[in-house]
């Protein structure tokens, strides 16, 4: 576990600052207040580049990352799949079956009159239930977490965080969730993906098997799968 928390220091220490952070505003400001400091400071540009942006936290996103994987270690895409499939079940027991009542701003709102005029971004399907926590925001810690424990070069820990984080924001932005689901949703896949990584790690390697190290071949490349 150790060894796990070294790996991914850049993206870890970064995030406990963030939660400390947004934690003690959580915990001092109501949830309209510290929502529609999001949702109220809108630009056109900000409009346009969250509008795509925001489908990072996708499950596709981690299924597209999960897949390039494969070109580079099978291993590494075990991994990240793992990682993707608990991850992903988790925030959606939370989301159907524990919290299913909790509304997403759009309702909210509705139902609570009185407030400002929320900021919509045009072509952006509004949910209404079940906010809590933030399905996109649990992927994008997760995936972005993942790739920090992967990459050679530990200091890409910090965009790493900085994707996530802005991924989470987007939800906000877009008036999809409330700043406590993202919040939640980015501590659900961040302890589960370390979680697991710290128990497959070590049971991938007391369970060796010779695929662990093969990888796809790209097109153009020698017929044969050779260990990376």
């Amino acid at each position: 576990m150790l060894h796990l928390l070294r790996q991914t220091r850049t993206f870890l220490i970064p995030y406990g600052l963030v939660l400390l952070g947004v934690g003690a505003i959580l915990l001092t400001t109501p949830k309209h207040t510290a929502f529609f400091f999001v949702n109220g400071h809108s630009t056109p540009f900000f409009d346009q580049f969250f509008r795509p942006f925001t489908n990072v936290g996708d499950g596709l996103f981690y299924v597209l990352v999960t897949l390039a994987l494969l070109f580079i270690r099978f291993r590494w895409a075990l991994l990240s799949f793992a990682c993707f499939a608990v991850t992903s079940l988790a925030a959606q027991i939370g989301k159907q079956l524990i919290f299913t009542g909790h509304p997403r701003p759009f309702r909210y709102f509705q139902e609570n009159p009185g407030f400002p005029p929320l900021h919509v971004v045009e072509g952006v399907v509004m949910g209404t239930l079940k906010s809590f926590p933030s399905g996109h925001s649990t992927s994008a810690f997760s995936v972005f977490l993942v790739l920090t424990y992967l990459v050679r070069q530990k200091s890409w820990g910090v965009a790493f965080l900085l994707l996530a984080v802005l991924t989470a924001y987007s939800r906000v932005y877009l008036a999809q969730h409330f700043v406590e689901d993202v919040y939640a949703g980015s501590v659900l896949g961040t302890v589960l993906t370390l979680a697991l990584l710290a128990w497959l790690e070590p049971w991938l390697d007391r369970h060796p098997r010779p695929w662990y190290q093969w990888r796809l071949r790209r097109p153009g490349s020698k017929p044969s799968i050779k260990n990376y």
